[in-house]
């Protein structure tokens, strides 16, 4: 049932209770009212609709124009903190690429094989992420705050245990399932916060913020790269991972003292379902763009070292690539997100994806010396991320900010399960055999599909959302009147190559 609909029904109801007989002289007269306005004048039930309806949608409205979008204050700070995140979440778990290398090049632990390691890489990534609604429903019981600090302790925990493992299952309990939880705890709550300080659409900073945000997990990818590299070929890995735990531990605390939620003003919904949300066709096809993105994300963040070695260089070498690909993120994230600001989230997405696979293609492929690799990863680094800094606006764009946290559920359950399986289907792609670069070629030709097929989701992602806000009338519609609009096909395929900024 619509608000509109409930906000009726209501109104008759009130109706009812204050209806009386009013007497006129010589006739007798019925009518109903409503209350008296300011200067004492009895209104009636039309006019006290008008005026219920007026205040609906101000409050609406109100909720978005509410939003600082300056890049001062609290806002600024809350910027720079979700960045110190995602500097120490995905920013440090992708210096998992050298302890996969190390892993698979000494085979530590006794019975592991090489798809033991890439389901630790997969649980690392993902474990944490499938229970997105729960996590969504404790930061609407006990806030994003403390929620983020819970995953903090919990991740600290995960890094500094795994360091003492001596079996496999020791690994695959702390590297993989409990820092994955731990890192979910910090992003599914960290990432409802810079949506709530910027604005999107037409002249908003939205994008450009949340690419400043982005950035940071490239920052991440550098240091912990480079500055681990040493500690675990001098020390092993055990005293790697100790000084991975503590780092995180102390940036993070940083963080969270940068941080503040408007929550107060948006009052968001926090819920594990929401029925207009979860049959939404908009998030339905986000689904499908995730799929394909983190198929060839995670493909090519895990693999470009170890195909780095198999050109015969060094692990030195083949860190200073995967070192690359967090240098391309630093510039790229916040650029894209700048541009995405003039042409629209979904559209700078759809160009992001089509060029991944075209760099994939042309420069993986046919890759056969150091310098190629290396400009190659600065090219993708640069774009092949464009999921985590737009993802969140075009849930915002498809649902609004009130459901956002709902919409952002679905959209981590599905990072969850596809990340989980994306190593693994990495390293079952990589051909058999000694150590040739065209062992990497079914996995090359798989990531720019992938890439490929991301952008062409969206682009019927971007028609569906053309047709759909053409029905949009922002001054008579909340949220949820939006979520129950339906679209053809007809009017999907009419709009799919039409000049918007979405």
């Amino acid at each position: 049932m619509s608000d509109n609909t409930r906000d009726n029904e209501k109104d008759n109801e009130m109706v009812e209770t204050n209806s009386e007989q009013i007497t006129d002289g010589s006739q007798d007269q019925e009518y109903q009212y409503y209350g008296k306005d300011e200067e004492g004048q009895e209104r009636s039930v039309d006019e006290e609709r008008a005026e219920l309806e007026l205040q609906r949608v101000d409050s609406i409205k109100s909720v978005r124009d509410a939003i600082p979008d300056k890049f001062t204050g609290r806002g600024l700070t809350s910027v720079i903190g979700c960045a110190f995140f995602n500097f120490n979440t995905w920013g440090a778990n992708s210096a998992y690429a050298l302890y996969l290398q190390e892993y698979l090049k000494h085979s530590d632990f006794e019975g592991a094989t090489k798809y033991s390691y890439a389901i630790v890489g997969g649980l690392a990534f993902s474990s944490g992420l499938i229970f997105s609604p729960l996590i969504n429903l404790l930061v609407g019981t006990i806030g994003i705050k403390p929620t983020i600090c819970v995953g903090v302790l919990i991740y600290f925990a995960a890094i500094m245990l795994a360091s003492f493992a001596t079996k496999l299952w020791h690994i695959y309990c702390t590297q993989g399932v409990l820092s994955g939880v731990g890192m979910a705890l910090i992003c599914v709550a960290n990432i409802n916060i810079v949506p709530q300080w910027f604005k999107g659409g037409p002249g908003g900073k939205r994008n450009v913020a949340m690419g400043i945000q982005a950035a940071g997990s490239g920052l991440g990818g550098i240091i912990y790269n480079i500055g681990l590299e040493p500690l675990l070929r001098r020390k092993t890995f055990r005293w790697s991972l100790r000084a991975q735990a503590i780092m995180c531990l102390g940036l993070n605390i940083l963080a969270v003292l940068l941080v503040k939620s408007r929550n107060a003003s948006i009052k968001p919904v926090f819920k594990v379902y929401d029925r207009l949300v979860w049959s939404n066709f908009g998030c339905l096809c986000l689904v499908f763009y995730i799929m394909f993105t983190l198929f060839g994300y995670v493909v090519l963040m895990y693999n470009l070292g170890d195909f780095t070695r198999s050109m015969g260089y060094s692990s030195e070498q083949a860190s200073v690539v995967s070192t690359m690909v967090a240098v391309g993120i630093i510039y790229g994230r916040p650029s894209v997100g700048k541009v995405g600001d003039i042409i629209g989230p979904v559209n700078v997405t759809i160009l992001a994806s089509w060029l991944v696979a075209l760099f994939t293609w042309s420069m993986w492929i046919p890759c056969r010396n150091y310098a190629t690799a290396i400009v190659f990863a600065m090219f993708v680094g640069s774009l092949m991320g464009t999921i985590w800094l737009t993802m969140a606006s075009i849930n915002a764009s498809i649902v609004g900010l009130k459901k956002f946290g709902i919409a952002m559920s679905i959209s981590w359950i599905a990072c969850g399960a596809f990340g989980f399986a994306s190593p693994i289907i990495g390293i079952a792609l990589k051909k058999n055999g000694p150590a040739n670069p065209t062992q990497y070629q079914p996995p090359a030709i798989f990531v720019g599909l992938c890439y490929f097929m991301a952008g062409v989701t969206l682009v019927v992602l971007r028609g569906w959302l053309i047709s759909r806000n053409s029905y949009v009338k922002e001054e008579t519609e909340n949220e949820d009147d939006v979520l129950e609009i339906t679209v053809s096909p007809k009017e999907t395929i009419s709009n799919l190559f039409a000049y918007r900024k979405v």
